[in-house]
């Protein structure tokens, strides 16, 4: 019985793999062919982002390899219906369908994307507009090259196509470069290689961490006065001499002020009628030194501003002593510069309320025209977002548009290259990452910077003139809300 058994049971399994052998190929799940229905933009650079639109798509990035004439990148992101991507670096300008890879099947766009070729702009009008989209370089932690890199990074700053640079006039920020900490700020622009290097570059707007001492906080005494004062009158009358005639602008200012009053991080702190009293009388010896030394150098076709930065706004719209209402005020600073992660994340509307708290409490100044708020630091770190390329330029842009459509004379990312480590981890706050790569919002400023120095050069030939603020910001605000 038992044998019998046994051969029922081998039965049944032949019986078993027959059947299976002799199933059809439409029983077997496929793998639909992908289908390529439009794309947006239909022309760029390399690194401009493009949104395919079709189906049939993988719902895993790595899954999906778009390829651009012989250039090939996999999706940034991705679902059944839509990809993102950008365009490949090292691509030649012409005309190129695209192909998406899912797997082993491949769909061609019958749509052509136009690769662009790059402008040469000498116009140094145009060159020197104020574009008010930059970045900085302030304390990096990698680099890739033989220079030093204060001087790496701003290349990388100038190379982008920016004509802003924001740095820190102190030798500790930049490691690898020679130190000097009881160098004077005129010592470094003036004597120090790299430094010097840096301001030689032809970039328009300079912003420094200059003079950024904290000694007021415990009693500002005459002969502290008597150096502070020095210290930017000298730099102003070093500028205007050496810079004279060259079109640059150069703003004087510090790191985040609430966080020199309260001390790093101390949100709960009150400060003391003296320290707040002791911070304006730093700011009027800095604003008074700067503005003698403007009035006895002659000079043309350069300027000296000098910018108070705040950082804790949000706080003193909800009644507390912060530098904006406590100190500001009672100052004569040209320029405000708001370090605006307390903010930046906020609704639209109420970002401009804080904007616009900001500038009732900045004393007027009628020789300096349009606004006097720029944003000094903004940005959100990678790390935040997952890593994810295409969130971090999407939510970057998006903050950076908000303060375009306000208005404000800059808007500055931080940074090139990340400055912050966590348990040995970068943070992300970069345009350029530790492994060299170019993330996407690199090249939303880079292409924005081509596009606006086109559109800016035909306007001054179109018009007879350079444009206006407000009209270089009715064409700037769409392109960074709807880059696509």
């Amino acid at each position: 019985m038992k044998t019998i058994t046994n051969i029922s049971i081998l039965i049944v399994l032949l019986l078993g793999l027959l059947s299976c052998g002799n199933e059809s190929d439409d029983d077997i799940p496929a793998i639909n062919q992908p289908v390529i229905d439009s794309f947006s933009p239909d022309s760029g650079r390399e690194g401009t982002q493009v949104v395919i639109t079709g189906s049939n798509f993988s719902n895993y990035t790595s899954n999906n390899t778009v390829y651009v004439g012989d250039k090939s990148t996999v999706a940034a992101s991705a679902d059944f219906n839509q990809l993102t991507f950008t365009i490949p670096a090292g691509i030649a300008p012409g005309e190129y369908q695209i192909k998406v890879k899912v797997d082993t099947l491949t769909a061609t766009s019958s749509q052509y994307f136009t690769v662009k070729e790059k402008v040469n702009i000498t116009d140094p009008e145009v060159l020197n507009f104020n574009y008010s989209a930059g970045t900085q370089t302030i304390g990096p932690t990698y680099s890739f090259t033989q220079e030093d890199m204060l001087v790496e990074t701003a290349r990388a700053i100038l190379e982008m196509g920016s004509n802003i640079l924001k740095i820190s006039l102190n030798t500790s920020k930049y490691a690898d470069i020679v130190q000097n900490r009881q160098a004077s700020a005129v010592e470094l622009v003036r004597d120090h290689p790299s430094f010097k290097k840096v301001m030689d570059m032809p970039f328009t707007y300079y912003f420094f961490w200059a003079n950024n001492s904290k000694h007021w906080k415990d009693g500002y005494s005459a002969a502290e006065r008597v150096a502070d004062s020095i210290q930017i009158a000298d730099l102003t009358t070093y500028l205007l001499t050496n810079y004279n005639d060259s079109g640059k602008e150069f703003y004087l200012g510090n790191w985040e002020g609430d966080w020199m009053l309260l001390g790093s991080g101390n949100i709960t702190r009150v400060p003391s009628d003296e320290e707040i009293q002791r911070m304006i009388q730093w700011y009027e010896c800095r604003q008074n030194a700067m503005e003698e030394a403007i009035r006895i150098t002659d000079h043309q076709n350069v300027k000296v501003f000098s910018y108070c930065e705040v950082n804790r706004v949000v706080d003193a719209m909800e009644g507390q002593s912060r530098v904006v209402n406590k100190v500001l005020p009672h100052t004569n600073v040209d320029y405000v510069s708001y370090s605006s992660y307390d903010a930046q994340n906020l609704p639209q509307s109420e970002y401009v309320a804080v904007l616009d708290y900001i500038e009732t409490k900045l004393p007027a100044k009628p020789q300096i025209e349009g606004k006097r708020v720029f944003i000094g630091e903004m940005g959100i770190k990678a790390k935040a977002l997952n890593f994810s390329k295409s969130r971090h330029e999407e939510r970057n842009r998006e903050n950076m548009a908000k303060a375009f459509e306000w208005g404000a004379p800059f808007i500055l990312y931080w940074e090139m290259y990340n400055n912050e480590i966590h348990n040995g981890i970068q943070q992300g706050l970069w345009l350029i990452d530790d492994q060299n790569e170019k993330w996407p919002l690199y090249y939303t400023f880079s292409n924005f910077y081509e596009d606006a120095k086109i559109w800016v050069s035909t306007q001054k030939k179109e018009l007879n003139r350079l444009p206006t603020r407000q009209e270089y910001l009715n064409w700037a605000v769409p392109r960074f809300k709807n880059p696509y």
